[in-house]
Parts: structure tokens; C-alpha cells; sequence
């Protein structure tokens, strides 16, 4: 009896363990958040080995963070890469190297409530077909199979204000 009330109580600690979610660190004076594609409310995941974004691909949800007071601001991963738009056109956050990519949020029209991720400027992105599975998330590509999405910014920390108000 006492083995098994043991049993229960190491099981249910341990798989109540797994769903915590991780905490991340949000940098002073940065505004730090999840991308969410709106129109099928999936998390944008990233390949932590490649720094490719994907939907659907079986690969750990990104998490990401600028600074809004820089004239240029950079958009960093969780592991303090730069992401960029490749010179493929697929969005990917690889190493601490930024590119020349302007990085901020906003709305797509007047009416829109979604805080957008903006990359120069623009909400639009492509999702095109993956080989293993899922879609990439791309900038500017051309690709057969290619839809046009938005990247919305979530769970919203840090000096996020500014953008919600």
C-alpha cells in the first residue's frame, strides 16, 4: 500500500513536471513574445539546429525579443541569435550575426486587432509546403504551394506597451 501511494506520488510529480511551460528571460528594455499564424491560431515553432521557423513541423514553439528604442531594432531567439530574412527568402535565427532586416510590430489596416510582427515594414508572410512535414515560414517566396500568412505576436512581456495602446 505504501509503495504504491509512493508510486503515485513520484508519477504524478513527474508528469506534472512536464506540461510547466519554459520560462523565458526578457532582456530590460525588450519586448519579447510567441508568433502565432491568426488564421489557424498555430504557435510558430523553430528549429533550434537551423533557426528555420515552421508551423506543423514536430519542432520546440520560438520565443523572440527586440528592443523598440533602437533606431534599428534586431529580433533575437531565445538562444541570442539574430533572426533574418536569408537570402532564400526563409525566415531563420541562426547565429548573433544581424542582418539589415527592421523588425517591429503593428497592425495590418485600421481595423485589425492582431499585433503583427512586421518585417521592413511588411505583416505578410508565406507558408510553403516543408519535405519532412509542416510548412516554412518564408518572406518574398515564390514557391508552388506558398500561402500568405501573418505572424502575430502572443503572450506579450517586457516593453510591449507601447504596441498595444
Amino acid at each position: 500500500m505504501l509503495s504504491s501511494k509512493l508510486f503515485l506520488l513520484l508519477f504524478s510529480s513527474i508528469t506534472s513536471a512536464l506540461v510547466i511551460p519554459k520560462d523565458y528571460d526578457v532582456p530590460a528594455g525588450y519586448c519579447c513574445f510567441t508568433l502565432t499564424d491568426p488564421s489557424t491560431n498555430k504557435v510558430i515553432q523553430q528549429n533550434k539546429e537551423y533557426g528555420f521557423l515552421y508551423l506543423d513541423a514536430s519542432q520546440p514553439k520560438g520565443w523572440y525579443c527586440f528592443n523598440p528604442s533602437k533606431s534599428q531594432p534586431i529580433l533575437w531567439d531565445d538562444f541570442n541569435n539574430a533572426c533574418i530574412i536569408d537570402w532564400d527568402g526563409q525566415f531563420q535565427c541562426l547565429d548573433p550575426t544581424p542582418g539589415d532586416d527592421v523588425w517591429t510590430l503593428g497592425h495590418s489596416g485600421s481595423n485589425s486587432s492582431d499585433l503583427l510582427l512586421l518585417h521592413n515594414g511588411s505583416p505578410t508572410y508565406q507558408a510553403c509546403p516543408n519535405q519532412s512535414g509542416g510548412e516554412f515560414i518564408a518572406s518574398g517566396a515564390s514557391e508552388a504551394g506558398c500561402r500568405n500568412i501573418h505572424l502575430e505576436a502572443t503572450g506579450l512581456q517586457g516593453t510591449c506597451s507601447s504596441f498595444t495602446a
